[in-house]
């Protein structure tokens, strides 16, 4: 059995650990995972207090203090996993409404990577990306409504996949969008230009693509535009708002497809993660972030501070000072 980082049972800081412990255990961590992450938020306790730092009060820099203290007497591994637990009492600290942002959020050491966005798009950049993506058939028309879901709703793949045509409300101009792994279900507003959109979509342009899906004969292997699908789950794409046209349920070669096409009109556009990144950072510059938490389905407000535009600066600017971190390419 492996020794115990740090005991928090004799420390002056049980009482802070036990309700940590409690949060966490209310999150649905395991005991397996709950005692570590007690161990290691009371080892960064232990040194705020060596310091003279309340962990109420303390900052971005003293986080960085901490991790140059450590970075000569623990590995690589052990610095990161210390971090995701302080990352965790942050987020309980939040919870209690004992601090407003979280300075771990997004920060992980070289060897492993950290969600930071980067290469981001601004607002006139996406706008221009779906004015200048031309509709010249049934596809085109498809990835319109896709394209239009990314900039202004900023949807991830799997909610895109998730979405069906009961989710549209356009006679309020609205969209509830389904909760996803990671992400949390919520209903959001649609542009005027997006409700024309999906009702040409919905109306017309999805029951021609069914149509001629469902016609071929389901005893032989579906063919279109060179890709063949063995099987078609006919109830399932009757389900789905956002069909692929060869017959598939997935729609990840459509999003392939679509990004090709978006790199032509513009060749900094780099994903579709890209670029819900880019719409989440523009919400930041004009909303409040619980707003944005919410609109972006975020499960915790940390996630959300991720996308804030001074603490991307304060993490480049260390970046290029200690050198310690590596960016997420995700």
């Amino acid at each position: 059995m492996k020794k115990a980082i740090y005991n928090y049972q004799q420390s002056p800081f049980t009482l802070q650990l036990k309700s940590f412990k409690s949060w966490l255990k209310k999150q649905g961590y395991a005991k397996g995972t709950i005692r570590p992450y007690s161990n290691y938020a009371g080892c960064f306790l232990d040194w705020l207090e060596s310091e003279g730092i309340r962990a109420t009060k303390d900052s971005y820099p003293d986080l960085m203090e901490f991790i140059k203290h450590y970075q000569k007497k623990n590995s690589i591994g052990l610095l990161n996993r210390k971090l995701g637990a302080i990352r965790k009492y942050y987020e309980c600290l939040q919870f209690e409404g004992e601090i407003e942002k979280n300075p771990a959020s997004g920060i992980y050491l070289k060897g492993r990577k950290r969600s930071v966005p980067h290469d981001l798009l601004d607002r006139e950049t996406l706008d221009q990306l779906y004015e200048n993506y031309h509709v010249t058939d049934e596809r085109t028309q498809r990835n319109k409504v896709i394209l239009g879901l990314l900039i202004y709703q900023g949807l991830t793949t799997e909610e895109l996949h998730k979405l069906e045509p009961e989710h549209i409300k356009l006679k309020v101009g609205k969209i509830e969008i389904p909760a996803g792994s990671k992400t949390q279900s919520r209903t959001l507003k649609l542009e005027p230009h997006q409700i024309l959109e999906l009702q040409e979509y919905i109306k017309i342009t999805r029951p021609q693509l069914l149509d001629k899906i469902l016609s071929y004969d389901h005893k032989r292997p579906f063919y279109r535009a060179g890709r063949k699908v063995n099987k078609i789950d006919k109830a399932q794409l009757q389900r789905q708002l956002l069909i692929s046209s060869n017959g598939s349920v997935h729609i990840k070669n459509t999003l392939k497809y679509l990004i090709q096409a978006l790199q032509r009109i513009n060749e900094e556009v780099k994903s579709a993660a890209q670029i819900r990144q880019s719409v989440v950072t523009e919400w930041l510059k004009v909303k409040d972030l619980r707003t944005v938490q919410y609109m972006a389905g975020h499960r915790y407000v940390s996630t959300t501070e991720r996308y804030q535009m001074n603490h991307l600066e304060d993490l480049k600017a260390d970046i290029d000072q200690y050198h310690p971190f590596e960016e997420n390419k995700n």
